[in-house]
């Protein structure tokens, strides 16, 4: 924003300039008019650029989230959190999540929600639980700053849509913790199988 400020003064000074030794108000007119013009673009940029974010990345098969998409209050800790479900066809989804930290924490948790529901409306009922901790501890040089969780569940009813809710939770050195929340679009589970390239089918 400095630089455009810098910029206006200096399209300023040259009107100023340019008035003295033409002291034609016409040009005077049509340079105002380039200067207005090219402060209201820089300003629709700069607030188009402020409010830009991801959203959430869906399709057929596969639902996914991070809290990077949401507006949330920058922790001094936990950086992010992505959970993720996929069709994998002939009753098996494949779910993922994960947190990254800003620093190193002392203990991790995550826990996955996986809820089903019939058709496209209506509610939500739980499925099953699954946790997974992480420790500094565990880790040779003592350090955590990031900790995934990846498996298959087997056995689902198909044509239900599932979807996956995540707490994604930190304890800092100091004894506090800090909490992130994700949530997946709905996936429909097929019976029939899921092949993602042609290398798969055959």
């Amino acid at each position: 924003m400095r630089v455009s400020l810098l910029k206006l003064y200096k399209e300023l000074s040259i009107i100023i300039e340019k008035n003295q030794v033409l002291k034609g108000e016409l040009f005077v007119k049509k340079r105002i008019i380039k200067v207005i013009g090219l402060v209201t673009t820089m300003v629709m940029l700069a607030s188009s650029i402020a409010f830009a974010n991801d959203g959430i990345i869906t399709s057929s098969s596969s639902g996914k989230d991070s809290v990077n998409s949401m507006i949330e209050p920058r922790s001094s800790y936990l950086a992010s959190g992505i959970s993720e479900v996929t069709n994998k066809g002939e009753g098996v989804l494949g779910i993922y999540a994960d947190f990254t930290s800003y620093n190193s924490v002392d203990w991790a948790r995550l826990t996955v929600k996986l809820e089903r529901r019939k058709g496209t409306s209506g509610s939500w009922s739980l499925v099953d639980t699954y946790t997974k901790e992480f420790f500094a501890t565990d880790k040779p040089d003592g350090l955590l700053f990031a900790g995934e969780t990846a498996f298959d569940v087997y056995g689902l009813t198909t044509d239900y849509y599932y979807r996956v809710r995540c707490e994604h939770k930190v304890k800092t050195p100091s004894g506090s913790y800090e909490t992130k929340n994700t949530q997946t679009d709905g996936v429909l589970l097929t019976s029939y199988p899921v092949y993602r390239s042609a290398e798969e089918a055959k």
